[in-house]
């Protein structure tokens, strides 16, 4: 059997949760002097439920898309017939999983809604429960980020497994910036990103990088473009 020409190193797959779930594959074989960058729409791929508690948190996630005035969920407020990856994977969830998390958990304080500087749950943004979180140590807000980062690491190693890409997975976009240092400093993630059963050796194999914030991959891949519609490559 002829060998693929895709050399070992000539995948690289880039997850961008922000607004949205982007998610790009890039590809390049011995025969080509770059990387060609491919689309996908891997962030509407359906939500796979791995635990009860993930069972509970799809049907929850349905009545509140569907019936929440959440700052967050406005723009995207309508009758569903599924959930997506991205519904609970992408910085407008953190809101739902906030929501849901209360009624997990009834017991821990609401810091957001309470005192002088309270707002309500329609007003509670992500931004808002990322801070509580990470700066004020908050128990209900820490269970939030603690599952959206679950919720994105199992993600991260399924994409892993459709594409194998030995060249790493890069990780972008405004919530991965935000959740930066939490990522790259508690095990949780990377655990997560590699427990994959038998192929656990595989995922292994495969680098998770994290860009630093002041990389604009954005710009940097219009400028990469414009130096190929003129004849040429970037020289970065």
């Amino acid at each position: 059997m002829n060998r693929s020409p895709i050399e070992e190193g000539g995948v690289k797959v880039v997850m961008g949760p922000g607004t949205g779930h982007g998610q790009g594959f890039l590809v390049k074989s011995k025969f080509s002097p770059c990387y060609d960058v491919m689309p996908t729409e891997g962030g509407h791929t359906e939500f796979a439920a791995r635990t009860e508690e993930d069972m509970r948190l799809v049907q929850f996630a349905y009545n509140f898309i569907e019936t929440s005035d959440n700052v967050e969920n406005l723009r995207a407020k309508a009758k569903i017939d599924r959930i997506s990856h991205e519904r609970l994977g992408a910085g407008p969830a953190i809101p739902l999983l906030y929501a849901f998390m209360k009624q997990e958990h009834t017991g821990l304080a609401r810091v957001l809604e309470e005192g002088e500087n309270a707002k309500s749950m329609d007003e509670i943004s992500s931004f808002d429960v990322i801070q509580a979180a990470l700066d004020q140590k908050d128990p209900l807000c820490k269970k939030v980020v603690d599952k959206f980062i679950e919720i994105f690491a199992v993600q991260t190693g399924d994409t892993a497994l459709k594409f194998l890409p030995y060249g790493g997975i890069y990780l972008i976009g405004g919530v991965t910036m935000g959740l930066r240092d939490q990522i790259l400093q508690d095990k949780t993630f990377i655990n997560l990103f590699y427990a994959k059963g038998r192929l656990s050796g595989t995922m292994h194999r495969i680098p998770v990088l994290v860009l630093k914030p002041e990389v604009e991959l954005g710009i940097l891949g219009a400028e990469e473009v414009a130096y190929r519609l003129c004849g040429s490559y970037s020289s970065k």
